[in-house]
């Protein structure tokens, strides 16, 4: 059986789950492949090789992503 105590840990450990899940970065497009390079979802321009590495499949450009992430 289950007391106050109890109730309030499985509250917090559920606000928690939930605000982690929540500030979690957000899946954006994949990138559009032009010509064999790998390019912006939203502008077309090519995404740096070095973006590619640090962020395997990412669709977004610096400034597209940042955009997104402001409008959100």
């Amino acid at each position: 059986m289950s007391d106050a105590a109890d109730d309030a840990q499985d509250y917090e450990t559920h606000r928690r789950a939930s605000a982690l899940a929540d500030a979690a970065p957000k899946p954006g497009p994949p990138p559009l492949i032009i010509d064999g390079v790998a390019c912006c979802a939203e502008c077309e321009e090519p995404i740096p090789p070095a973006r590619l590495k640090a962020l395997p499949g990412v669709g977004l450009c610096m400034a597209c992503a940042e955009e997104l992430e402001a409008e959100r």
